[in-house]
């Protein structure tokens, strides 16, 4: 007759087999969709990449520079395309 200990071992080691399958088989499924994913989120990041205020996510909004201290926000100024020329605001204001 087969000791517990021996019964367990085996049974434990056939759960482990199993899951490393599924954990295996769940790689290769999700590999392919991340590719997808990395490609929408590289060409929305470089959307707003570079000199751009109003990113989604954030609350900067293109206000001049009292509006923006008002609201308790940093005012920066001339550094962002975004902003130039929208009805005479010139800046960024980061809450």
């Amino acid at each position: 007759m087969m000791d517990k200990r021996a019964e367990l071992s085996l049974n434990v080691i056939i759960i482990a087999v199993i899951a490393l399958i599924v954990l295996v088989i769940l790689v290769l499924i999700f590999t392919g969709k991340t590719k997808i994913f990395t490609t929408q989120t590289t060409s929305t990041a470089q959307e707003y990449s570079g000199k751009k205020c109003a990113v989604p996510g954030t609350n900067n909004q293109c206000l001049d520079q009292y509006a923006c201290k008002e609201q308790g926000g940093s005012f920066q100024a001339g550094q962002y395309d975004d902003c130039s020329g929208n009805y005479g605001i010139s800046g960024c204001c980061m809450m």
